[in-house]
């Protein structure tokens, strides 16, 4: 059969059925005198469709008079940002199939973590507590979460309120005179709405913005929230501030990150561990405390045992040959004296002046004469009503 292979002008090849796109593309190479290794450069497509090298003429169901192009690989591969053929279009979806997250910028996160509360995510608005750990909360948030039990694991250290410290924040003071202190919710403070990005809250010394890119610290005590650098440049304003000196143990600082968050977390379990440990001392200490109680309790009940079963022989060994009575059991002795008791104490009454035993039991229902009920006379003041 006869083949028309076109580049920029058209060859006539001969071939047979059996010959093989490699074989077509040898021949071409010989026609045009490329060289011998020139035909793997060469590409025949047959209606924009490329013939792979192993595949006959039959195989490619080229006919006779069937027309070729041929085209040369394009360079690359090599790392220069060609194409090395190897692409194809599931990777690119394979690629794209999972969009990767967006970085979060360091100190964006670091102005969220200082101006939001991480309970509920709102903006910080006054009261605002802080835990051990130095995070900030709306006090509000921290009751809600409380009181529904709802406290997420990471904050299961806050137990109540006594974990956390009242936090005494100073307002940002603006360009304009006004201060975002008093944003509520909405972000609001006497009709001017403050910036997302801008600080609510200062240093009271330094007048440094709690933003996140400067250190601070809360003292315990007093809950005032203040800069490293007043501690460091100005501990005299700080002392006066404070009402004294304080101690590096009564500071807390605020959202620490890496070691110092490690080992603040360490604190807070070893105080936690320690806080359970001291209950459960109690604890035993009630328990061995009762038990004493009870062992002590049982040993005089021990006690009176003998001792009453001493005073029935005595009394065994008396009454031989008399007439007198037995004496009664322990537990009904201890009834009788009971009774005795409250008799004496009966007896011990004292009477109003100037009255008499008859007229001061004339008083109650207990010292009225009961009349005896008849068989004829069934009345009220026969059954003891007094009516």
């Amino acid at each position: 059969m006869q083949l028309f292979v076109r580049d920029s002008e058209t060859l006539v090849l001969d071939a047979c059925e059996q010959t093989t796109i490699a074989e077509l593309k040898a021949a071409y190479a010989a026609r045009k005198a490329y060289g011998i290794d020139a035909e793997q450069a060469l590409v025949l497509l047959h209606h924009s469709r490329q013939l792979q090298d192993n595949a006959t003429l039959a195989e490619a169901a080229l006919y006779n008079g069937a027309t070729l192009s041929v085209c040369s690989r394009l360079r690359g591969g090599g790392g220069d940002g060609g194409s090395t053929g190897a692409e194809s279009r599931s990777c690119y979806l394979e690629m794209y199939a999972q969009r990767k997250p967006d970085k979060v910028n360091p100190l964006e996160e670091l102005l969220a973590r200082s101006t939001r509360c991480r309970l509920s995510g709102e903006r910080l608005a006054p009261p605002c507590v802080a835990d051990e750990l130095g995070s900030l909360f709306n006090k509000e948030a921290v009751v809600h979460a409380l009181l529904n039990k709802t406290m997420p694991a990471a904050l299961s250290h806050i137990t109540s309120l006594k974990a956390v410290v009242n936090l005494k924040l100073e307002p940002a003071h603006k360009a304009g005179g006004s201060s975002s202190s008093s944003n509520g919710k909405n972000g609001k403070a006497n009709g001017s709405s403050s910036s997302s990005d801008a600080a609510d809250f200062q240093c009271p010394v330094t007048g440094l913005e709690l933003n996140g890119r400067f250190q601070f610290v809360i003292h315990r005590s007093t809950g005032q929230v203040l800069s490293e650098r007043a501690l460091r440049e100005a501990p005299a304003a700080v002392e006066e501030l404070l009402g004294g000196k304080w101690a590096a143990d009564d500071l807390i600082p605020v959202n620490p990150q890496g070691e110092e968050l490690e080992k603040r977390q360490q604190a807070v379990a070893a105080a936690a561990a320690a806080e359970r440990a001291k209950k459960k001392a109690k604890k035993a200490g009630k328990e061995k405390e009762r038990e004493k109680v009870a062992a002590a309790a049982s040993a005089a009940l021990d006690g009176a045992g003998v001792a009453g079963a001493v005073a029935d022989a005595a009394d065994g060994v008396a009454a031989v040959g008399s007439k007198r009575p037995p004496a009664a059991p322990p537990a009904a002795a201890a009834a009788a004296a009971v009774a005795a008791g409250g008799a004496a104490a009966a007896k011990k009454l004292k009477l109003p002046a100037g009255a008499t035993p008859e007229v001061y039991a004339s008083i109650f229902s207990t010292g009225k004469p009961k009349m005896k009920e008849t068989y004829c006379c069934r009345s009220a003041s026969g059954r003891g009503l007094g009516m």
